[in-house]
């Protein structure tokens, strides 16, 4: 066993139980500050930014106008139907489902049929849930259509609930589906197979409706029985009542009396609106705007018959702080510029479009944005400082999922040239607003180094949600990612360079990191070791022909799957220079699922070790537990802490999410949460900067157990400091005596610690600082530092 590996059994030993720790617990360590076993790279503290729920356009862009171009319609809801009497949900959205029935019905069975008409998954069916935010599903054709598990949602924050099993959904069959709910236990069948039987022990949800879902495919639903267990009463075998799909623009609310309808008729993209006024102000609002007084500059695009043209206006409820008059539109498509200097601050205001006098307009691309943002390069402030405020060494782009089915051409040029992206997910089909040359601009004002992430071909769907665009065929995906290469670092005298400078930006941004896809696990590990091998050498050929060397990243496994990684390494490990891996965590797990996962960075470095390439390394590119309360927290400094112990092969990390909009419906552990007025950080935030603003260098010895504490030391570069990270993931005090061995006597000592108090504490709008940095005092002596981490604390204690 490896040094390496003794550390972390070592951590995964000294965890006890939490309902043992009973009483203070004294903690007496060693650190060698002469001795450094390894040097933690900058770029463990990097980050991810991924376009999720308006994390880029509506979030940190600073385009004011959601949905600018009237593409999305009925688009959260799904588009459900009655047909024959059959359910039938016709949109490819992701996480589209609704609940009826009865919220008191506890244990009960469910029958009923589901067939797949198209898409990238199959079903799902919601049972227990007491509302829209509380339920299990069973997820038929999941995970890329790979197999079929139970779900669990609780205040948005879903996992995974025992083990399911592998399996498919075709499209064009009818499917029989039974699920079983007793108790804590459910159990569920496939065509008579048994494919689930699971066991919720840790506050299962024991009452509630049921519910019809897709994820990224079209589906039908029949034949729907509710009975009690024994089967003596039938709790439901009507036909429910669907959500109404109504001819809709989300985000956008009509008025008047006129007509409003979408039509396939575009400046760009495919849709606009076309309003027909008869006289009486008739058009389209949108809320949720903070306003304050300074100009607000944008265009819209019209065509039509419409001599009194249309008005801008920003409002505040009924109050109008500004106006503009566009037009009269022509024949033919044009844009209209404007400014609009707004006379006061609105915390709630409104946009205002209103066709004027008689005729028919057609709007198209309505963009907006604030001169505060203008005068920071195009990115809301607030946002930027945010991002400013964790200082990101390194930043990988544009997903996640959402880098898989992404065209990086439909991302760059004029902004009214701009293709919307390919695909439905996370609530938002984005506009691309936000391209390769607005992060390139994003890196450059953070002083972040870039990280681009290559969709490679080998998915034809992005978590579930199928591409609307794809390239003409899969051969045309490497010559595609040689152009963004060159793009990106190729100098003004080659054909992409010349089409940078074109855009403004004449000089290369020389790349060096290049990710091959994320999550590709839905085409199989030999798939995606083809695409390697096919990505490498031609990326490394077109760097070298460039004259900037890059480092290639490929995707690993999921957690704590060594098959691929063992698979991939042995296939191709000479090919690639980091190995990319996820690990998303349920946040009861903030103490015990920080050791598990540090032992299989141990696992995967020794098998490295013995690999044909001894020199790669490993990168976590997506990581987090999934909540924002102090749990995370704790999970993020027990992590970071994890990754510098192991830092002499792990040198790249990345959580997520990174920005997240407060109205999203998932995924509620992001480090930046906001909305149209302001932000606040969650308490994954706030310890991933105290780690990474005491920062230092050379990783040093340090024994002693430390009684279910994770604590490790550094030094700085210059000897001056030795730095503690701490965290106490336990219910009683822990009192830490540390002494400073080797030639280092500091003269001072300081701590800075974060203990809410309590495990559900958490940041909101309202009350930004709940989760906060407190000072804590340090015990010097000599050579030896005393200090107490409060019950369930994260502390850095700096001696210098």
């Amino acid at each position: 066993m490896t040094a390496l590996a003794v550390a972390a059994l070592h951590l995964v030993l000294s965890v006890a139980p939490l309902s043992a720790q009973t009483e203070g617990r004294q903690v007496q360590l060693t650190v060698d500050t002469g001795k450094t076993l390894h040097e933690v790279n900058p770029n463990v503290y990097g980050h991810f930014y991924e376009h999720i729920y308006h994390s880029a356009n509506g979030g940190l862009w600073g385009e004011l106008i959601w949905n600018r171009s009237f593409e999305l319609s009925n688009s959260g809801g799904g588009d459900w139907s009655v047909e024959n009497g059959e359910i039938v949900q016709s949109a490819s959205a992701t996480d589209v489902r609704f609940v009826f029935g009865d919220p008191s019905w506890d244990d009960y069975e469910v029958k009923l049929q589901a067939r797949k008409e198209e898409g990238a998954e199959g079903f799902l069916l919601l049972f227990r849930a007491a509302d829209e935010d509380n339920f299990y599903w069973l997820n038929l054709g999941g995970w890329g259509n790979t197999r079929h598990a139970i779900e669990k949602e609780s205040d948005s924050n879903r996992r995974q609930l025992g083990g399911g099993s592998e399996g498919r959904i075709e499209s064009g069959r009818w499917y029989d589906i039974r699920i079983r709910v007793d108790g804590g236990r459910i159990q569920c069948w496939l065509d008579g197979d048994q494919v689930v039987d699971a066991r919720d022990e840790r506050r299962p949800h024991l009452k509630g409706m049921i519910g019809l879902g897709t994820w990224g495919t079209q589906a039908r639903f029949r034949n729907l029985r509710v009975t009690s267990l024994d089967g003596s009463r039938t709790l439901l075998e009507s036909t429910p009542d669907v959500p109404s799909t109504s001819v809709a623009i989300d985000f956008w609310e009509p008025f008047g009396p006129g007509q409003i309808e979408r039509v396939k008729d575009a400046f760009n993209n495919e849709y606009s609106a076309q309003v027909t006024a008869g006289g009486e102000a008739t058009g389209l609002r949108q809320d949720n705007f903070r306003f304050v007084p300074q100009a607000y500059k944008g265009s819209l695009a019209m065509k039509g018959d419409l001599p009194a043209g249309v008005k801008v206006e920003l409002l505040d409820g009924d109050r109008v702080l500004g106006q503009s008059v566009l037009g009269p539109p022509t024949a033919g498509w044009a844009e209209y510029p404007f400014e609009i200097v707004a006379s006061d601050a609105a915390e709630n205001g409104s946009v205002r479009l209103t066709a004027l006098g008689e005729g028919t307009v057609k709007l198209d691309h309505f963009t907006m944005m604030g001169q505060d943002a203008i005068d920071h390069d195009g990115f809301r402030p607030d946002l930027l400082k945010a991002v400013q405020g964790l200082r990101p060494p390194i930043i990988r782009w544009p997903g996640g999922c959402f880098a898989s089915v992404y065209l990086w051409k439909d991302g760059v040029g004029p902004q009214s040239q701009r293709r919307i992206y390919s695909a439905y997910m996370w609530e938002d089909q984005d506009i691309n607003s936000l391209g390769t040359d607005e992060y390139m601009a994003l890196c450059d004002k953070v002083g972040a180094e870039p990280m681009l992430v290559i969709n490679t071909g080998v998915l034809d769907s992005g978590c579930g949600a199928p591409a609307q665009f794809q390239l003409a065929s899969k051969d045309d995906y490497l010559p595609y990612a040689l152009d963004w290469l060159e793009y990106c670092n190729g100098d003004a005298t080659t054909p992409m360079g010349a089409l940078r400078a074109k855009h403004g930006h004449p000089e290369p941004y020389n790349v060096e990191y290049w990710e091959l896809d994320n999550e590709t696990w839905g085409a199989g590990v030999d798939a995606y070791i083809e695409k390697v091998k096919e990505f490498a050498p031609a990326l490394r050929a077109k760097a070298k022909e460039l004259g900037t060397p890059i480092k290639i990243i490929a995707c690993g496994g999921n957690r704590f799957d060594m098959r691929w990684n063992r698979t991939l390494i042995d296939a191709c490990a000479p090919l690639f220079d980091y190995i990319s891996i996820h690990n998303y965590e349920n946040p009861d797990n903030f103490a015990s699922g920080v050791p598990r996962y540090e032992q299989l960075l141990v696992d995967l470095a020794d098998y490295i070790a013995d690999s044909d390439n001894p020199d790669m390394e490993i990168y976590n590119s997506e990581w987090n537990a999934q909540s924002t309360d102090w749990r995370t927290g704790l999970y993020a400094g027990g992590l970071l802490n994890a990754y510098e112990r192991q830092g002499a092969k792990f040198t790249l990390g990345g959580p997520a999410l990174f920005l997240r909009h407060t109205s999203a419906g998932g995924w509620d552990n992001a480090f930046i949460n906001f909305d149209h007025t302001g932000w606040f950080p969650a308490p994954n935030y706030v310890v991933m900067k105290l780690w990474w603003d005491n920062y230092a260098l050379q990783f040093l010895s340090l024994e002693g157990d430390q009684s279910g504490c994770n604590i490790v030391a550094t030094r700085s570069e210059d000897g001056k400091s030795v730095i503690l990270k701490a965290v106490n993931p336990q219910d009683t005090t822990a009192t830490v005596t540390v002494e400073l061995d080797g030639g280092f006597t500091p003269k001072a000592a300081s701590m800075q610690y974060v203990a809410p108090g309590d495990l559900r504490a958490r940041n909101t709008l309202d009350d930004p600082n709940a989760v906060d940095i407190e000072l804590g005092p340090v015990e010097l002596a000599g050579k030896q530092l005393t200090f107490e981490l409060p019950a369930y604390s994260a502390a850095v204690v700096t001696a210098e």
